[in-house]
Formats: C-alpha cells, structure tokens, sequence
C-alpha cells in the first residue's frame, strides 16, 4: 500500500472517530473504572497500542489533585466529570499540567461556587461539538492537500522522487501546520492566562 493511501484511510478513521458527539456522554452518574471503560473505548483511534489506556485512574486522581477536574461525589462521575475528562484530553497534546490548571481555572471556580450560575457543559460541548469536528475535516483534508504540493513541488524541480524523499517532506509539511496551530495557542495561553494568573499572584502577595 503507498503511503497516500494508508495515511487517507488514517484521516478517515480519525475524523469519523476523533470526537465525542455530546448525545454519547451518559446522563447517569458512573464510578470511575467505568468512565475509564467508556471514554477508552470512544477515543480509541487516538490509542498507539490496543491494550494501552489512553486515559487511566492514575491519570484522573492526577487531575483532581491539581485542581483541573471536580471531585467525584461518593466515588462518582457524572456527565460533567466526563465532558471536562474528554476536554482535558484533548488539551493535553498541546499543554502541560500547570497550563491546563489555568486553563480549566474559571469552569473549576464556577463548578464549586455557590453563586454563580452554573454553565451547562453539555451544551457548551453541543455547541462547540460541530465547530470542533469541521476543524478536524479541514486539518485532515489540508493535510492530504500537503501530499500533494510536497509532490508536485518534488517534480517541479527535478528531485529524485522516491519514498524516502517523499515521506520526509510530507512530514516536515505536517509538522510545519502543526507549529503553526501550537504558536497560536501558546500565544493566547501566554497573554490571557499566565500574565494574568502572575498578576493575580503579584497583587495577593502585596495585600499579604
């Protein structure tokens, strides 16, 4: 099979199954080796090896404890506990644990308040879901298009078109998109989370 091949049927997989649809998240509470059971199998195609858990209990105790998760209650995790597990996930590819605590800060405060109206997160991510998805299409379907211009570009100037050639260049393209999308989002990350959490810090310590 050429490699343009294998990587389309990769991107069809992945699109069809990157994202959990917000209907799928359960409305009852679970404890967590189901929620374990549950969000592994619905986010399977990001798994490197079948028998590897892409999210496991060591994982969520970790979470709670650095305050980017709500404490289960009773031992269990309702659907908002899930939707923010399925987030966090999504998060972590791009973000360290420190930063993903800023990130998750103001749902945390809302979710512990009791003042504040609560946010709906399931139809936050019912929103987001259809956006969320379209991005996918679009980076899947830029990503077949790198195939292409690293293609021709090889033929228009005359380099020896082999695999090694081609693949090498494919990667490079993709890795190239994704500094791009990571740029971007360390940036926003930088101006409106960390300067303000440093800020915040600054004027606590000089109330103290």
């Amino acid at each position: 099979m050429r490699y343009e091949e294998y990587l389309r049927e990769a991107m069809d997989a992945f699109t069809e199954s990157s994202l959990i649809e917000a209907e799928d998240f359960p409305d009852i509470e679970l404890y967590a080796d189901q929620v374990i059971g549950f969000l592994n199998e619905k986010l399977k195609v990001y798994g490197e090896e079948p028998e590897k858990q892409i999210i496991s209990k060591t994982m969520i105790s970790n979470y709670i404890k650095h305050n980017m998760l709500p404490r289960p209650v009773k031992k269990k995790y309702n659907s908002d506990h899930m939707i923010m597990l399925a987030l966090i996930f999504h998060l972590r590819n791009t973000f360290r644990m420190n930063e993903i605590e800023l990130i998750m800060k103001p749902f945390l405060d809302n979710y512990d308040s009791a003042f504040d109206d609560k946010i709906d997160f399931r139809a936050l991510y019912k929103a987001l879901y259809p956006v969320l998805k379209e991005e996918h299409v679009r980076s899947a379907e830029g990503i077949m298009k790198s195939v292409e211009n690293v293609k021709d570009a090889i033929w228009d100037e005359g380099v020896e078109d082999d695999d090694t050639t081609e693949l090498f260049s494919v990667l490079l393209s993709i890795a190239l998109q994704m500094d791009a999308a990571k740029y971007a989002a360390r940036k926003l990350l930088d101006e409106y989370y960390t300067k303000r959490s440093e800020k915040h810090n600054k004027k606590s310590s000089n109330k103290k």
